[in-house]
């Protein structure tokens, strides 16, 4: 469902809060300490400000939601007496009810944001002491007193200070020599020496079929040369012998005077076809040094991210960052950003132990997470480690047959490696309850595939006990993309050479059947075989015959798949075009490319093919009901605009929507009626939502009804709790998504 509809509502509703809220605090401002309506105004103010917190979160604009929580909390202390609302303070309140309008108008409106909210947050917190301080929305961009901050600390700050003064001059001369650019003509500027990388292919094929002209030349030379000496040997008249002297002498000067000029033609453009291949090749470098960022910039924000996600789950976490200076092409670093931020939280929730379990094993409390970057030739590996459980195999086959990914006998002949690689699954997880931190199986699936559409791979180690390696190998630049051309009948293709693991020659006697699948042995590894036309679809079944063939071997280094072709063409450097959007929804293929002749072939996507072979081993899914049946849910909350935004959202997705007002309530609906799901708030009058979820458990004895818990209870605590009471999913309501909630929503039902 789009939230956009709602974006308008929320404009009007915020504004006239705003309205009451600034109005309030100027009149505020005048009445006396005793005035008897102080109070009263005071509850107004508080009132609105914090409807606005509320609706910004639950429509998930975090920025509005932060100045307005801190809004409040300030306002909280002057209700309560520990601050005094002097004309200081009433400014700085006026002045967050102004950014809040503009983010406001900013979000609506799709426009960029010119608010920066984290300064404003210390602005606003001026004169809190730290225990007053909010801690979601201030404790990470205030810095603690001077008293509590250590000696070299504080020395090591005044340095920065002074440093900083000696700096500014530079920066200042630095920025005369500098001009902005937009991003987005970097990256026509990376379009354009791209092109020429294949004109510069084009080129080569030019000066070989020049090369090819000038043997030609010769070959016809000797041939006419071949033919005077058999002319010689007959008898002719003294006319006929000088005319066929003449005309062979005139085809033979010609011929030189054609070599002489495709020789020389040939040196010239040779020469500045290479020439124009060291233009191209140094475009290239000034063109990836342009775009080229250190990794840095991406883990500056990244320490802040495991702080909060360790606290939140209850675990002590030291992060450690190594080689910030690497350099990588600044869409490598966007695109890396999603990946990282997933590997992280299934570092934190999965990997890493509790502080009492690390002691149980004799480990330090404190678990230490790595993060690590370094340049190795043309790409850069990107590593993150953990010192925590590990992963065990059997609990991983189990995890996969629990979920209906793998058969019972399939999970049982896979090696404990293969079993590790089931965390890149899509809907595999480990986890017993769906949060907003993990359990819906999207992660690891995240990382490979975004990766892998960078021209990556994802390697990953893991040691029961000792803990587990990701190590990410992506490219330096995404100017161009080398590949591997094959032939499979009359079709061309290319392979990302950074998805291919080599090539082998398999020959036909070698090949094993196994459960019902043909095998090579290759390096000891018995590697599944399949012919590319087959793969894809293309032309008529052909037996493999007698002669040995090629193949590539795609995938993971321990676990490849061997694809054979007919030929193995060449290896080059080329520029990889998209398929548009009629053919953006398949996944064979990952873009086009044109090669120097002018000839197009379709880049296939390796990940995709090794999935698609492997899914003969994957077990199907059972077979569930297609009838058009709208699945009932049950959506509980006192709130009655948390509750109609809820139940619209599933409506529209094609649910039938019941709503309780708390959880009393959703029992009677429960013993009237028969439900697939019940989402439930959990601070409800009567009953509330955990002790809801365990009657659902232990009164109604519905054991297998799933139930997720939505509310703005956040701490780990309350998490544990939902668990314990027999709830399949928490969501936290200020980190509320709809897309999270309905793909929880569709993974428990089984949708």
């Amino acid at each position: 469902m789009d939230l956009s509809h709602f974006y308008s509502q929320f404009r009007d509703e915020t504004t006239e809060n705003l309205r009451v809220y600034a109005q309030g605090l100027v009149e505020l401002e005048a009445l006396a300490p005793d005035d008897e309506g102080r109070r009263q105004q005071i509850d107004a103010i508080f009132r609105a400000i914090h409807t606005v917190k509320g609706s910004a979160r639950l429509l998930g604009f975090e920025a509005i939601g932060k100045v307005a929580h801190t809004c409040e909390h300030i306002l909280g202390a002057v209700r309560d007496g520990r601050r005094e609302l002097n004309r200081v303070l009433a400014d700085d309140l006026l002045k967050g009810g102004d950014a809040i309008l503009e983010l406001v108008s900013a979000a609506v409106d799709g426009r960029p944001v010119t608010v920066d909210v984290d300064a404003l947050a210390v602005r606003l917190g001026r004169g809190l002491s730290q225990d007053e301080k909010p801690a979601d929305a201030l404790e990470s961009t205030v810095l603690p007193p001077a008293a509590q901050i250590p000696e070299t600390q504080l020395l090591t700050r005044d340095a920065q200070r002074s440093t900083l003064k000696t700096q500014d001059s530079r920066r200042r001369s630095a920025a005369r020599q500098t001009v902005r650019v937009r991003v987005d003509r970097l990256d026509k500027l990376l379009n354009l020496a791209g092109e020429l990388t294949v004109g510069r292919q084009s080129h080569a094929v030019h000066l070989q079929a020049l090369e090819e002209l000038a043997d030609l030349i010769t070959q016809q030379e000797r041939a006419l040369i071949t033919l005077e000496s058999e002319l010689r040997r007959l008898r002719f008249s003294q006319s006929q012998r000088e005319s066929l002297d003449g005309y062979v002498n005139g085809m033979l000067n010609a011929g030189d005077r054609a070599g002489r000029i495709i020789k020389a033609q040939l040196e010239r453009f040779g020469q500045y076809a290479a020439h124009s291949a060291q233009l191209v090749e140094d475009l290239e470098q000034e063109v990836m040094a342009v775009r080229l960022l250190p990794i840095g910039t991406l883990f500056g924000n990244l320490p802040r991210a495991v702080r909060e996600l360790a606290g939140d789950l209850g675990r002590e976490v030291a992060l450690v960052l190594e080689g910030e200076t690497t350099e990588l092409d600044r869409k490598v670093i966007e695109a890396l950003s999603d990946p990282l931020v997933h590997l992280l939280r299934n570092a934190v929730d999965h990997g890493v132990e509790s502080p009492e379990e690390r002691e149980r094993a004799g480990k330090p409390r404190q678990a230490t997470l790595t993060i690590s970057a370094q340049a190795l030739g043309s790409s850069a590996q990107v590593t993150v480690r953990d010192d925590g459980r590990g992963m065990d195999p059997k609990r991983l086959r189990e995890a996969a047959v629990r979920k209906g990914l793998l058969s019972a006998d399939a999970a049982a002949l896979l090696s404990d490696q293969e079993a590790v690689e089931l965390v890149f699954t899509p809907g595999f997880s480990t986890a017993q309850l769906i949060t907003d931190v993990s359990g819906r199986g999207v992660g690891m699936d995240v990382v490979r595939t975004n990766i892998v559409e960078l021209g990556g791979q994802v390697q990953i180690e893991s040691r029961l006990g000792l803990g587990t390696t990701i190590t990410l190998v992506l490219p330096l630049t995404l100017v161009t993309t080398r590949v591997l051309l094959v032939e499979t009948g009359e079709h061309l293709f290319g392979v990302p050479a950074s998805g291919c693991q080599g090539s082998i020659w398999v020959y036909p006697e070698r090949i094993r059947t196994v459960e019902g699948r043909a095998m090579v042995d290759h390096d000891g590894v018995l590697v599944p075989v399949v012919r590319l036309d087959a793969l894809l679809e293309i032309g008529e079944a052909r037996p493999l015959g007698h002669r040995r063939v090629p193949a590539l071997l795609l995938g993971a280094a321990k676990r490849p798949l061997a694809v054979l072709v007919d030929r193995m063409v060449d290896e080059r450097e080329v520029v990889v075009k998209p398929l548009g959007a009629l053919l953006e929804g398949q996944r064979r293929y990952s873009g086009a490319i044109q090669l120097g002749d002018g000839r197009l072939a379709l880049l296939l996507n390796p990940l995709s093919l090794t999935q698609m072979t492997r899914g003969t081993a994957l077990a199907a899914p059972s077979a569930r009901d297609s009838a058009p049946r709208r699945q009932r849910l049950l959506v509980t909350d006192d709130s009655f605009a948390t509750r109609e935004l809820i139940r619209s959202i599933l409506h529209s997705a094609g649910y039938d929507v019941t709503t309780a007002v708390d959880g009393l309530d959703a029992l009677d609906k429960l013993r009237a009626g028969s439900y697939e799901l019940v989402v439930s708030d959990v601070e409800m009058p009567r009953v509330d939502g955990f002790t809801l979820t365990s009657r659902i458990r232990t009164e109604l004895s519905l054991a297998e009804l799933p139930v997720i818990i939505m509310t703005s209870l956040a701490s780990e605590q309350h998490r544990r709790r939902g668990l314990e009471v027999g709830a399949q999913a928490y969501i936290v309501k200020s980190q509320f998504n709809q897309s999270n909630l309905l793909e929880t929503i569709r993974q428990l039902l089984g949708g």
